[in-house]
């Protein structure tokens, strides 16, 4: 038995699932406003203040502005302590930051911490899938990534099923508790191998390797794997390229514009913002389901959806998911924008009819993780040359963050503006474009290998 334990590599599975604590930590700032929104407009607000729409537009969207200025500068800890103590620099100030949330007095006040929590979200964001492809083995790094979102799906588990029912003092203990957990947990399991030989420590990255494949391990696999990872280190080194590089060849132009584009159709696909303002929506619409129980539904209904992904992305293939994923997704979109328009502009009675709007957004969070949610994540990973990844990765981090937050900032002026079914059309035309993107111009990269893609990459006529 001890034998088949060893075999398994579970210190890898282990690991990864620490690291996917962080990610917990992620969505619960993601999500946090959908339970907490309507009880700080409320005239009972648990901060002593009413929080006018305007206050709300920023509270909502400043993590995603923090989120930006994390990743743009993730690499500096990066560089100096490494991927776990990256990770492990954030617990504390998360924790720290929802403490305050429970007992801030001011708008202000609570839109700092926001933001400050939103710069730990960036560096998680870009750490956690740098960690766990540099310590997981090339045979099983692709399951293991998928254990990152189904585990950090968590956080939007409980935020969304239990915030709704708790204080909200009690909702921001309960996330404060968790970057503690996994502080306690994760300072105990190895740094990646990759970063100590890059530091010069080749003892410490060999003891780390070992741990990582097993201690009964002979000398000769660990030398063999110190030898791979320092031919990539020096790959690194020959190879760097700045932004004019990236730009200078086809298979890189088209390879950020596919980036681009996915993330794009992920962000105005309208989830982030309907994570935030779930219970307000559902309360506007008057569905005869309440936005409490609207919200659990949601929660629960996300997580089946992301654990079938990882069974059918390498036996169907990543096109057909997203396609799949987009105009489901597309469709509930536009069927909600027609209730707030028949409801709200043509004033018709629609009680007859009225849990279509919980049934629209609940169908659209079994589908959104199908493919919307799921495939660019994995898609990102495979049309990147190795060369330009890390630089490549951190643009397209960047952007998409930069769309979460003009999108979250935009939501609730547009929505009273020119009306919110305006809101959930924009959602759904977003959606349905990234279906015909992913129809006419995403190549298929099921099956095939880097050099493959590389290849299919720098024949297109795109770019």
């Amino acid at each position: 038995m001890r034998q088949l334990f060893e075999k398994c590599r579970y210190m890898q599975y282990v690991a990864v699932m620490s690291a996917a604590m962080a990610g917990i930590c992620s969505y619960m700032i993601g999500s946090w406003g959908s339970p907490s929104i309507p009880k700080l407009t409320s005239s009972d607000s648990p901060i002593g203040v009413t929080l006018n729409s305007e206050e709300v537009s920023w509270v909502a969207s400043s993590p995603l502005l923090g989120f930006i200025v994390g990743s743009l500068t993730s690499s500096i800890p990066l560089k100096v302590i490494g991927p776990k103590w990256s990770l492990l620099s954030t617990s504390l100030p998360i924790a720290g930051c929802w403490l305050g949330i429970a007992f801030s007095r001011s708008a202000e006040v609570l839109i700092g911490l926001r933001f400050l929590s939103g710069v730990c979200d960036g560096i998680i964001a870009t750490v956690v899938p740098l960690y766990i492809g540099e310590v997981a083995d090339k045979d099983i790094r692709g399951k293991l990534i998928t254990f990152y979102p189904i585990l950090a799906g968590l956080g939007n588990l409980v935020v969304l099923a239990v915030g709704p029912f708790v204080e909200y003092k009690t909702l921001s203990f309960m996330c404060a508790a968790v970057p503690i957990l996994f502080a306690t947990t994760f300072v105990f399991l190895p740094e990646s191998p990759y970063f100590l030989l890059r530091s010069g420590r080749g003892a410490e990255s060999k003891r780390s390797l070992r741990r990582l494949l097993s201690n009964d391990v002979d000398d000769t696999t660990i030398d063999e794997r110190i030898k791979e990872i320092e031919a990539t280190i020096r790959s690194e080194v020959t190879h760097k390229f700045n932004v004019i590089h990236i730009f200078s060849r086809k298979q890189f132009r088209f390879a950020i514009f596919i980036s681009f584009n996915l993330r794009a159709a992920t962000a105005f696909g309208g989830m982030t913002v309907l994570k935030s303002y779930l219970q307000t929506i559902i309360g506007v619409t008057g569905s005869s389901i309440s936005p409490e129980i609207s919200s659990l539904i949601f929660a629960i209904a996300q997580q089946p959806p992301v654990i079938l992904t990882a069974c059918l992305v390498d036996r169907v293939g990543r096109k057909i998911l997203l396609i799949i994923s987009t105009l489901g997704c597309a469709l509930m979109l536009v069927l909600e924008g027609i209730y707030f328009y028949l409801q709200r502009v043509a004033e018709i009675d629609l009680s007859a009819v009225s849990w279509l709007p919980t049934a629209c957004l609940v169908i659209y969070s079994i589908m959104q993780p199908i493919g919307i949610g799921a495939i660019p994540n994995i898609i990102m990973g495979e049309i990147f040359a190795d060369e330009i990844k890390s630089l490549a990765a951190g643009i397209t981090t960047t952007f998409t963050g930069s769309c979460h937050f003009l999108l979250a900032r935009t939501f609730l002026p547009i929505s009273e503006a020119w009306g919110m079914h305006t809101m959930f059309w924009v959602f759904g035309v977003c959606c349905f474009y990234g279906a015909m993107f992913a129809t006419f111009v995403l190549p298929e990269t099921k099956g095939r290998s880097f050099l493959e893609i590389q290849e299919t990459l720098s024949k297109s006529r795109c770019c």
